[in-house]
């Protein structure tokens, strides 16, 4: 089954961090941002193949439940939502929407949100609670990172913006990490990314919130290497195909503190929790 995964999302720089942390933004409905153009048709049932994503100027699903567009469009994890309608669950939707020409990218989101409300007559409201939360701090007394965590040498937003307007970007500094987001099972990868963003992985792979407390600032590079065992599965980036952690890899616990010379404290955090209270089929075009 091909994806576009959020993964691909983070890549782009393009979209703020802090819309994938815990507190979920509450924005009013008549407020949100909207598609020029949005088409919502059933999905075939016995399709083998399926992808979500955001290429450029769209947001595209085919073949897949609500449930990754949902992440998408609220910037949460499963563990902030409670049990799922079926409709989201078992149904498969095919949608292809249009952005009006130069919205900005980080609307992109929001615009996914208006859909739900608009076509799938979304309601739901935000409960916080305080929940069990993973302090990252570092784990050595003289400050020393791990051998795989090291402040990147490169400007990597200006770098990708650059890119995007297909201008010409110098050679990469000798041993510089490539920027963006290089994912797979079992790794994350990752070149010029805030620490918000090593963060917002490690909660996803450990199903808890991840606070910060690290004290480093700047762009860093990363490279981690853990047991599948140990975590759950990672979201991947779509564009890259790593190859898995050996049979031996340390658990992400022990990987964070020898790799990276970070480790987890235990701790408490505030986290939302997205509670739907209505949803419902929408008209197919």
């Amino acid at each position: 089954m091909t994806r576009w995964l959020v993964g691909a999302v983070v890549c782009s720089l393009g979209l703020s961090l802090t819309a994938l942390g815990q507190t979920i933004d509450v924005v009013d409905d008549a407020k949100l941002p909207r598609f020029e153009v949005a088409s919502i048709r059933p999905g075939d049932p016995h399709a083998t193949g399926a992808r979500v994503g955001f290429p450029p100027g769209r947001f595209v699903q085919e073949n897949m439940n609500l449930i990754s567009a949902f992440f998408m469009a609220f910037g949460v994890r499963p563990y902030q939502l409670g049990t799922l309608p079926d409709l989201m669950q078992r149904e498969r939707f095919t949608i292809n929407a249009k952005m009006p020409e130069g919205a900005p990218p980080q609307d992109r989101m929001l615009m996914l949100r208006a859909l739900f409300v608009d076509r799938f007559k979304l309601r739901y409201h935000v409960e916080r609670k305080d929940e069990d939360a993973f302090v990252l701090v570092l784990a050595r007394r003289d400050g020393r990172f791990g051998p795989q965590l090291r402040a990147s040498v490169v400007d990597c937003p200006a770098r990708l913006a650059a890119q995007r307007q297909k201008q010409d970007v110098p050679p990469l500094p000798p041993g510089a990490a490539e920027c963006g987001v290089r994912n797979g099972p079992g790794v994350i990868n990752f070149g010029g990314m805030p620490m918000s963003a090593l963060v917002q992985m490690l909660s996803n792979q450990t199903s808890r919130q991840v606070v910060d407390r690290t004290g480093i600032t700047g762009m860093v590079d990363v490279e981690l290497h853990w047991a599948l065992q140990s975590t759950s599965a990672p979201r991947s980036s779509p564009d890259v195909a790593l190859p898995p952690p050996p049979d031996d890899a340390p658990s992400i616990f022990s990987a964070v503190q020898e790799q990276l010379g970070l480790k987890f404290d235990n701790g408490k955090a505030p986290v939302d929790h997205l509670v739907i209270d209505h949803i419902e089929r929408p008209d197919f075009d």
